[in-house]
């Protein structure tokens, strides 16, 4: 008998000595004698410290930061542009922001550490899930907008997806995800 079971493991789990409680899930599966840990896992380093708790009070909508590709398919990051329209005159002295100047100066992109990825063989459309069925960000990235640090707060398993379509009485079938 194939059993997986969704375990909530914590819920205020500190992540690494931040401060900041977040829920851990575990998935375990006993036929496999395998546990897939969730978010556990250490905030990854980025290579400019960045709140998004500080940074919701101006930009409360994701969308007003995080643009969505034409297609759906990815999130962007904000253009280093978007951050000087403020960082020019704010917090200048910053060693953080004269890091993000030098990007910007440079015309170079930030190259912020990727928190979440999907197996090649998954597809997912950022576009269907928030604009087509109202799944909002923190559905699936947890409460970003109260995090000073961002951990993973959810992995990407399939069980967690499958659960969400079910009670949202979406397809659950396999072609709905994945291409092989």
């Amino acid at each position: 008998m194939r059993r997986n079971v969704l375990i909530l493991a914590g819920l205020a789990v500190v992540a690494g000595g931040s401060g900041y409680p977040y829920i851990v899930l575990a998935q375990e599966n006993p036929e496999a004698g395998v546990s897939k840990q969730g978010s556990e896992e250490q905030p990854k380093p980025q290579p400019i410290p960045f709140s998004h708790k500080r940074h919701s009070q101006f930009f409360p909508d994701c969308l007003a930061c995080h643009k969505m590709a034409g297609n759906g398919w990815t999130m962007s990051y904000p253009p280093e542009s978007k951050c000087m329209t403020c960082h020019a005159t704010i917090s200048v002295e910053s060693p953080a922001i004269s890091r993000l100047a030098a990007y910007y100066e440079e015309h170079k992109a930030v190259p912020w550490v990727k928190i979440y990825s999907l197996p090649e063989e998954v597809f997912f459309s950022h576009k269907t899930h928030f604009v087509k069925a109202k799944v909002t960000c923190s559905t699936c990235h947890g409460p970003v907008a109260e995090r000073d640090v961002v951990p993973k707060e959810r992995s990407a398993w399939m069980e967690f997806c499958v659960d969400c379509h079910k009670e949202r009485k979406a397809p659950a079938n396999c072609r709905s995800c994945h291409n092989r």
